[in-house]
């Protein structure tokens, strides 16, 4: 089995955060394809091209960003058993 290669370390490191990403977040077909976009061009996907920040002033990842530069949230309740 052939393995992709990377052209650095700092990519590798992007599509791992990006392949987690994608697992663990809910997203829609247009949020994925542009998260993707977003890395393919060297990008982090824990960071944003409109320099949005949170309420503590740490940079918001770019899913989030994405979100609330189209104007809309997606919120995910989670609930626990006690």
């Amino acid at each position: 089995m052939k393995h992709k290669k990377y052209n650095s370390v700092e990519q590798m490191i992007n599509e791992n955060s990006l392949r987690e990403m994608e697992e663990m977040t809910p997203m829609t077909t247009i949020e994925r394809t542009n998260l993707r976009r977003w890395v393919k061009q060297g990008n982090s996907p824990e960071s944003n091209p409109w320099g949005y920040l949170d309420e503590d002033g740490w940079p918001l990842n770019y899913l989030l960003a994405y979100r609330r530069n189209r104007g809309y949230y997606i919120t995910v309740y989670y609930h626990f058993d006690v």
